[in-house]
């Protein structure tokens, strides 16, 4: 009886984990988190707000793609990532043209700064996704 009672304790508990820490969120999810960042950094317009939208949408379908792709090609995660991080860096500055030339002179200053707090370099790991 406690045997059964501890099991499923523990499997309610690993349930209540992957609900915490999902293994990968949708690019609509990632967008609407920057969209919504950068929404309230920049005060952008309803209409900027959906040019913002669509650029972040476009940017993580395609590195969800490139990933797949990658990902399919071999099982070993450091190749994966340095094959991804030269492509991802390439698409976040791709992104970054895009959405200044969306905004005003005063939005683009603040969103300077905003893309120069990042942290340098994107690295990302594969490996927690693999596994």
């Amino acid at each position: 009886m406690k045997t059964s009672v501890l099991i499923f304790f523990i499997v309610l508990s690993s349930f209540g984990l992957m609900a915490r820490y999902p293994k990968g969120q949708s690019p609509e999810h990632h967008a609407k988190g920057k969209v919504n960042a950068l929404k309230s950094i920049l005060n952008l317009t309803n209409q900027q707000t959906e040019k913002v939208r669509q650029i972040y949408m476009n940017h993580y379908n395609s590195r969800d793609s490139l990933k797949k792709i990658i990902v399919k090609r071999g099982p070993n995660p450091e190749v994966i990532n340095s094959k991804l991080t030269p492509m991802f860096q390439a698409k976040e500055l791709e992104t970054d043209k895009k959405i200044s030339s969306v905004l005003d002179t005063n939005q683009k200053l603040a969103y300077a700064k905003f893309v120069s707090s990042r942290k340098p370099g994107y690295i990302m790991s594969v490996r927690s996704n693999n596994e």
